[in-house]
Parts: structure tokens; sequence; C-alpha cells
């Protein structure tokens, strides 16, 4: 069994952050782990692990590897799988696209397709949160704490661009929405543009485009698999089933029927929730 609370940011942070999500899967009858696939999204997060650590592995690592508390996760094109132990507590913050890079100042293409250790690259302040959010049993006050974190944070934020604006339309329109407008509307020449989504996604705009679509077809799988993959298909924009289906085994390294039977196995529903 496992429960999921999103917040909605406080309207300062809503330019940067998307939302803050507190997940927790509650302890399971043996003492067995349980393995999520977490294919990519769009979206780029922060995760903090405030109870048991979690382990990764990527296609073609031999074995699973232990994660830091904190995980930070940029561009993401490969579906990781992430170990869980039990009494699992784990907080997402996710950013606006670009919201990352503003947060960091660093390039998306140096983040690109890893999870990479927080503390190496955040400043110690969340070192003492994640201490702070340890003691804290209540996910409404967690999400208080965290927000608080993010808004003493806001004045070394890197400016709103209306490229960043420009990309959210993109992320949610995917290819109803051609970049020669996208470009338009972010005030930018296409290349310029194209060279700015390496910097602020850490991949070209039409990768993340069908990223976005992807995650969004995944989502509504994850959320509810008795409908049919016309139904999914037709939903998020995509010409038939068969493009969706590519896609699927594209960005997640298996079948849709693979993919169903594990998360009927395991029960763990990480990315249905995510408003994105």
């Amino acid at each position: 069994m496992n429960t999921t609370i999103v917040f909605k940011p406080h309207p300062l942070l809503l330019p940067l952050i998307n939302m803050i999500m507190v997940k927790d899967v509650l302890p399971w009858k043996d003492t067995s782990r349980k393995v999520y696939s977490y294919p990519p999204t769009p979206e780029h997060c922060i995760f903090l692990y405030l109870n048991s650590p979690v382990r990764a592995k990527k296609p073609g690592e031999p074995e699973f590897t232990r994660r830091s508390a904190c995980v930070v996760v940029g561009p993401q094109v490969t579906t990781v799988d992430l170990e869980l132990s039990q009494d699992h507590r784990a907080v997402m913050i996710g950013f606006q696209p670009g919201g990352l890079y503003r947060f960091l100042g660093l390039p998306m293409t140096e983040l690109f397709d890893d999870g990479f250790d927080g503390f190496d690259i955040l400043d110690k302040d969340i070192i003492n949160l994640i201490d702070e959010l340890r003691e804290i049993k209540q996910p409404e006050k967690i999400n208080v704490k965290v927000q608080t974190y993010l808004l003493k944070k806001l004045q070394k934020v890197r400016e709103l661009l209306p490229f960043d604006k420009a990309i959210g339309r993109l992320q949610k329109a995917g290819d109803n929405y051609p970049i020669g407008d996208v470009a338009w509307d972010a005030c930018l020449s296409i290349r310029q543009f194209e060279r700015k989504c390496h910097e602020r996604l850490g991949m070209s705009p039409k990768l993340y485009s069908r990223i976005a679509r992807f995650s969004k077809a995944y989502r509504m799988f994850e959320a509810n698999q008795h409908l049919t993959w016309t139904q999914i298909s037709y939903s998020c924009g995509y010409f038939d089933q068969m493009h969706l289906i590519r896609d699927f085994k594209e960005f997640t390294g298996v079948t849709p029927k693979l993919m169903s039977r594990k998360l009927a196995s395991n029960g763990l529903k990480f990315q249905a929730p995510l408003h994105i």
C-alpha cells in the first residue's frame, strides 16, 4: 500500500516550482524489496529520501547501487529501476521547464540521464533540511518546511525568460506546437532556441516534446490500465497506437505488456500522481 500527496507551490514559487510531492510506501508483510521502473519524464526534480535508502540500476549495469539521500535528476531519456526497502518515504521537488537550470545555474547537459548526488551540487542547507524533515510525521508540515527552504533561495535564482514560458507551453502541447512557433514565442531564432534548449533542458526541443508526450501517455497508462492503447494514443496526440508503442519501447526498454506485469506485481504508482 502506498500514499501520495501533491502540494501546490506558493505563488512566489510557481514560476520555478511545479509541485511538491510526498510519497510514502507503507511496510509490506515480508522482508523483500520492491522494484519500480521509473521512465523518463520532462520534469527535472530533486528527490529527498527520508527513511530507508534507495538503490538504483540503469540498463546494462550489473547491480543496484545505493543512492544518496538527496538526488538531483535533470534531463532523462532512460528508464531507471529503483529498489525500495520497507518504510520508504520520499519528497519530490518538481521544477517548471527550465526551472532546475535557473535554480542551480548549471547547464542541464552536465546532468544528463542520471541521478546525481545532491550533496555535491547543492549548498549545505540541504543537509539541515533533510535532518529536519526526518523528524516530521505529517506530510503537510513537510511541505511547509520544503517550501520555506525554497522561498529563501529565490534571490539567487536566475531570471525567468520568455524561453521558459514558451517551453512550458511546448511541454503541454508536444508536437502540436511547431518548433518555429515556440522559438518565435521565446523571442529567439530557431538556432538560438535550440542552443537555449540544450542549456536549460539538456536536449533538443524535438526530443523534449517526444518525452513530454510519452510521459503523458505513460501516466495515463499507470493511472488506469483499463484504457486501451487506442484511447491513450488518441488522448495524447499520437498518430496511431503503433507510434505510441514505438516510443514506449524506446523510453522504457520493454513492451507495454511487460510493464503492466511489473506494475501489477509491485503495486507501486509513482508517476500517475505527477502534475505535469
